[in-house]
């Protein structure tokens, strides 16, 4: 993806917010009647209206159109360099900035060029095609769903605002999902939905632990795990039954993955001291290095919120209908996304956080349960290589092309039984 086309969200986000404004003149415009808008037949569905119009180079099928018009199936919109609108679909708001082609269809989009911007009320969904990909843009829980998609020759832009969002390319039978704050870029010779080959996402650090049972799934392709292998940005790790592994990050940060568990790994910019990942299932415990940049974050999202670090080591065990924390050194601030009302705990501490929001503690961990954390995420060294970064690879990862990847919700949590190892580090 070229630097000129991911530049174009930010200089272009002040005119989509603009757009909102536009919205205050449907107050003002009738709407025009289903039966002569752009010459669509009275047999045509109605899709959507215009809420509102910016500028005086705005088309509909050739012709210069007003707010409060009725759009119809097949509708093509263009608009001009100093021109932007506001579509009404239902309850969804569709800006579009200038520049930007579309064809209005039943209850979705399809974006030949430009940018658009999509936001959705309640629990609505709404698709964008493009011309080698598909979105899906989806609401999550309380929060609407906001998406942002640039589309520039061969190459494409999609960024989650809110919600979250399923993307879909050419040539793929699985979708990607991103969540909010996540980016994904893609080309049309490749279809390559942000980093799906080795090499063209940056890389987050390496596999230096492993306990057979362990893939990375990367886009349509699933690696298995062996020491050294990179891991990178959007990278899917799982683990089965007696699988195992530990990641260290580039900064230093270490991640032990429990059995059944799988984490994604959204973001890790060492430099800038940007970590973001998603326990979508299962348990793991992470020592993270001290954050000493101005805003540097460390966050672990799980089903029911968000965990920002303050502290340095714990544990999370996360399932689709609740979050435990057990903290072992430092404290760590969890955030439901229920009730929004941020929760600490801090060192020999633990707390439970359920899907509806309520809290149970913070209260003083167990000795047993605290050595059950650790026992059930340790990788011990004495069973499986440990190799520092930088060091050789003793096995080559090896690709194996799949057509779908397997959904996170599902996956049972289970705790194999074994002799307790050292709990040494996590």
């Amino acid at each position: 993806m070229s630097g000129a086309l991911a530049g174009k969200f930010a200089p272009g986000r002040c005119i989509l917010l603009s757009c909102l404004g536009l919205l205050v003149l449907r107050a003002f415009c009738p709407a025009a009647p289903e039966e002569s808008a752009f010459g669509a037949t009275p047999e045509r569905v109605t899709s959507a209206a215009v809420a509102g119009i910016s500028g005086a180079n705005a088309e509909m099928n050739g012709a210069r159109f007003t707010p409060g018009a009725t759009l119809f199936r097949g509708d093509v919109m263009k608009l001009g360099p100093d021109s932007s609108a506001a579509l009404q679909f239902g309850r969804g708001l569709v800006l579009v900035a200038p520049g930007t082609e579309l064809v209005v269809d039943s209850g979705k989009i399809n974006l030949r060029s430009g940018r658009v911007q999509i936001r959705l009320a309640g629990t609505d969904t709404f698709v964008v095609s493009g011309p080698f990909f598909h979105v899906n843009v989806v609401s999550s829980g309380s929060q609407s769903g906001s998406a942002e998609i640039l589309v520039g020759g061969k190459q494409a832009q999609v960024l989650a605002v809110a919600g979250f969002v399923d993307l879909l390319t050419d040539g793929s039978d699985a979708p990607r999902r991103l969540h909010a704050g996540e980016i994904a870029r893609m080309d049309a010779a490749s279809a390559d939905a942000g980093g799906g080959q080795a090499g063209s996402a940056p890389p987050a650090g390496q596999v230096s632990r492993v306990l057979p049972d362990v893939q990375i799934d990367r886009a349509s392709q699933q690696t298995v795990a062996s020491i050294a292998a990179p891991v990178y940005w959007n990278d899917d790790l799982r683990s089965g039954s007696n699988g195992r592994a530990r990641v260290s990050l580039n900064d230093g940060s270490l991640l032990n993955l429990g059995s059944n568990s799988e984490l994604r790994v959204l973001q890790h910019d060492a430099q800038a001291q940007q970590t973001s990942l998603d326990l979508a299932v299962g348990r793991m415990r992470t020592q993270v290095v001290k954050l000493s940049r101005p805003g540097a974050k460390f966050e672990i999202r799980t089903s029911t919120g968000v965990a920002g670090v303050i502290g340095t080591d714990f544990y999370l065990l996360a399932t689709p209908d609740s979050t435990e924390i057990i903290v072992f050194e430092g404290a760590v601030r969890f955030t439901p996304f229920a009730t929004g009302l941020a929760v600490t705990a801090g060192t020999g501490m633990k707390v439970q956080i359920s899907r509806d929001g309520t809290v149970a503690g913070p209260l003083l961990a167990l000795i047993g349960e605290s050595q059950d954390a650790k026992n059930s995420t340790d990788v011990p060294e004495t069973v499986a290589q440990n190799v520092q970064p930088g060091g050789k690879t003793p096995l080559a990862p090896v690709l194996i092309s799949v057509g779908t990847v397997g959904a996170a919700a599902g996956i049972g949590l289970f705790l194999s039984s074994r002799e307790p190892v050292s709990p040494q580090g996590p």
